[in-house]
């Protein structure tokens, strides 16, 4: 298990994420959230990446931008993460 600053416990079916490891969940709701997947996968790339990584990026990328053709999407906020509850 993983915590994420805004949304709490994140679970994974597949890996394993240290119980105590920071991540960060984006969601497709996010209107930016193509072009953040556009510049990781630039600096996987001078980074020197593998290519099966680098298809996984670009993968989560069609798969955000198809998504969010079909639905409303929003300028990235915090509004609603516990930070701001208390």
């Amino acid at each position: 298990m993983a915590i994420d600053p805004k949304y709490g416990k994140v679970t994974l079916e597949h890996g394993s994420i240290g119980e105590d490891e920071p991540v960060i969940v984006f969601r497709a709701t996010d209107k930016l959230l193509p072009k953040v997947l556009a510049y990781y996968h630039m600096f996987c790339i001078r980074e020197g990446s593998p290519r099966r990584h680098l298809n996984i990026i670009l993968n989560a990328r069609d798969i955000v931008v198809e998504w969010q053709s079909t639905h409303e999407t929003r300028v990235p906020n915090s509004q609603n993460s516990r930070d701001w509850m208390d």
